[in-house]
């Protein structure tokens, strides 16, 4: 699997999909929320707004016109609310937009969507359900809209997995999350 953990603000470079970086991003709120040792019921949102750019192009992405290169950048943000009381929903949202240019400088809009509610289990992992959505149009043939919604198991630091329960426009890989049309 070529794909890597990041942190927030990575650039992108190294191709983690947003999926998997969205509940990277998730699980350092956790991290951030039970290390202050506030009660659960006290815990408030976490709020991460960071830089994104990413590289999409057609030898990954089957649904762009051969020979493209889309370049782009924008901002994220991502907001992970922890559960109010023991057993209960960890909850993330994440949003970015931005701007790309393909190869040929046309210039395009991109929006990111990634939502996700996941309850703890007993061995420490978590399950639950995401839904995703990536947008680009713009002045050149190059659009892509594609998404799914699937059931993730993780533990938010060594694996996580995606069972789709429906997809649409080849967004990433299912179950490992390796990026096909989705860049963030």
């Amino acid at each position: 699997m070529r794909k890597l953990w990041a942190s927030p603000g990575s650039g992108r470079t190294g191709g983690i999909s947003g999926a998997r970086r969205v509940v990277a991003v998730a699980g350092v709120a956790i991290a951030g929320v039970v290390a202050v040792g506030a009660p659960a019921a006290q815990a408030a949102a976490q709020v991460d707004t960071f830089p994104v750019t990413w590289t999409l192009t057609s030898e990954v992405c089957p649904n762009l016109p051969a020979g493209t290169t889309i370049t782009a950048s924008g901002v994220e943000r991502s907001v992970t609310s922890s559960p109010a009381r023991p057993g209960g929903f960890l909850v993330n949202a994440t949003h970015a937009q931005g701007t790309a240019t393909d190869q040929d400088g046309n210039v395009y809009v991109f929006i990111y969507s990634n939502e996700f509610r996941v309850t703890p289990r007993a061995d420490g992992s978590f399950v639950g359900l995401m839904t995703d959505h990536f947008s680009l149009s713009g002045a050149g043939p190059a659009t892509l809209s594609n998404g799914f919604v699937a059931h993730i198991t993780t533990d938010f630091e060594t694996f996580f997995s995606f069972d789709p329960i429906s997809a649409h426009g080849d967004p990433i890989t299912f179950p490992d999350g390796e990026e096909v049309c989705d860049p963030l």
